[in-house]
């Protein structure tokens, strides 16, 4: 038969004045759901009186009877599990009052362990609803949301200072409405989440929570290519650089340059066989046009359907003779995607501000209208190293949690768990500054 001291190791009970008897497990039912029931006794020799401080000398304090306490308990196999603690009560003589017995494992006036709650928090690092860690921790989802909200404290904004390199981005969330958010963009520290975007939110949020001694400080900001922001960014951050998402600018010419090929393919979709099969080719391998032109291969040969024994950059050279206004558009395609590589502004600027012939397309003109509003920030992406790139992973962790939670009516709720979500896991030295690597080594 198991000992007490077994079952404090089984079940992880580190609380000395909790003893188990022989056959302390039984079976029974619990608002209507079999459970298992784990009895045990909770009993000590106290040191001093809780309601009047007397140090417990001569007898003055004595047990009298206990109290049972049905606790709620981390799963054990199958069944919902219990503790029912007979806790030991105790009578002052001096104070003339009464007092239970206390233990680590739950709080005053409380029926949920310590280890249920603790296993909430564990869970709700993880892409799961609430409704789900409610069932797998036998406590109702409100349960689950306190919990939440009082582990996140310590994670809550403390808005007194700012770091000097920021990233701003946005999400969608309920009822297709868009959140601000803002991060540390050399550690990936989330600062704070607010409900809007517009400028008459951010204006109020940044000038009531730091001074402009603090907003004095930032060097730079990271945005993508949402005009809105650069004006609340010269009003509340005078000093500090706007900087393009490099993300953000290959994908606007990457679009620009798949659009073209669209609608190319799309003249090619006639009754006539030789367009017929120019429009397949344009169609299955479409990713040969977007690809860089450095990443090509030019020595290794192949067999691709429609084409036969051929090279990688052949398959492309033939495609682009279809037609000129897609052979121009790839050229200026790959002109940018070299200069944002090599970092050459110049190269950049020239191919920007380039006369070109009618045979460049629309997509592509638009794209190189778009890059010239922007070029002076441009111009700080290739001179700073900072990217929105940790921004944009976690508003992809920030869709799953949404979408396996079915949306969050509260705004509130729905930013306690991300908070939450992210400062649980331990961060990888990937995700460290230099300064932070540093100091661990």
């Amino acid at each position: 038969m198991p000992t007490s001291n077994d079952m404090q190791k089984m079940l992880d009970i580190q609380d000395e004045n909790i003893l188990f008897k022989d056959n302390c497990v039984t079976y029974g039912t619990h608002k209507g759901k079999k459970c298992k029931e784990i009895h045990c006794k909770l009993t000590y020799t106290p040191q001093k009186c809780r309601k009047c401080g007397i140090k417990n000398h001569d007898f003055r304090i004595f047990k009298n009877g206990t109290q049972t306490s049905r606790v709620t308990f981390p799963i054990s196999g199958i069944h919902l599990t219990y503790l029912l603690i007979k806790k030991q009560r105790f009578y002052c003589t001096a104070c003339e009052c009464s007092f239970t017995a206390r233990t680590p494992i739950v709080e005053k006036n409380c029926f949920i362990s310590n280890y249920v709650k603790a296993n909430i928090l564990s869970q709700s690092s993880t892409a799961k609803s609430k409704k789900d860690i409610s069932k797998e921790t036998n406590v109702s989802q409100v349960t689950v949301q306190r919990v939440i909200d009082k582990g996140s404290i310590p994670y809550r904004p403390y808005y007194l200072n700012l770091p000097a390199n920021l990233s701003f981005d946005e999400f969608k969330y309920a009822s297709g409405k868009m959140a601000f958010e803002y991060i540390n963009a050399e550690t990936g520290d989330i600062l704070d989440i607010l409900p809007a975007r517009d400028g008459r939110t951010l204006r109020n949020h940044f000038t009531t929570r730091y001074s402009l001694k603090q907003r004095n400080r930032v060097q730079t900001i990271t945005i993508d290519m949402n005009s809105s922001y650069i004006g609340v960014i010269k009003d509340l951050f005078p000093k500090a650089k706007i900087i393009i998402d490099r993300f953000h600018i290959i994908q606007l010419i990457n679009r620009a340059m798949n659009k073209t090929r669209v609608k190319v393919m799309n003249q090619l979709n006639t009754s006539n066989s030789e367009d017929q099969k120019k429009y397949r080719r344009l169609k299955k391998y479409w990713k040969k046009l977007l690809k860089s032109a450095t990443d090509l291969a030019y020595t290794t040969y192949d067999y691709y359907p429609m084409f036969g024994q051929r090279l990688e950059s052949a398959i492309v050279s033939e495609m682009l003779e279809y037609n000129q206004e897609l052979k121009d558009t790839y050229d200026v395609y790959q002109g940018i995607i070299k200069a944002m590589n090599n970092n050459d502004f110049k190269h950049l600027n020239a191919l920007l501000y380039r006369r070109y012939d009618n045979d460049l397309s629309n997509y592509m003109r638009t794209s190189l209208k778009t890059l010239r509003k922007h070029l002076p920030y441009i111009g700080n992406t290739i001179k700073y190293p900072y990217n929105n790139g940790r921004l944009e992973g976690m508003n992809n962790k920030i869709k799953v949690l949404n979408r396996v939670s079915y949306g969050y009516r509260n705004f509130y709720n729905f930013k306690t768990r991300i908070i939450l979500h992210f400062n649980m896991k331990e961060k990888s030295n990937k995700n460290r500054s230099p300064s932070q690597l540093s100091l661990t080594a």
